[in-house]
């Protein structure tokens, strides 16, 4: 079940952030921002841009106590 949505515009900033419940919705977009740079890592380590559509899944992101946080490309 997910509990955060996060979409993020070209330049890597959040545009919209849901989550759900709410009382947590801070810690969600501290964890937003952080999966933010784990995801220019990966892409800077494989030396991919955005636009190569071969590998759109980077697979788990990076565990939390309570989540797990994938990224998604569209």
């Amino acid at each position: 079940m997910a509990v955060c949505i996060a979409v993020i515009a070209k330049e890597n900033y959040p545009l919209y952030i849901r989550s759900v419940p709410t009382q947590n919705e801070l810690k969600f977009h501290y964890t937003v921002h952080t999966s933010l740079d784990v995801v220019e890592e990966k892409i800077s380590a494989v030396g991919k841009s955005l636009g190569d559509q071969r590998e759109l899944y980077l697979g788990l992101l990076y565990p939390t106590e309570d989540y797990k946080v994938y990224p998604c490309f569209f």
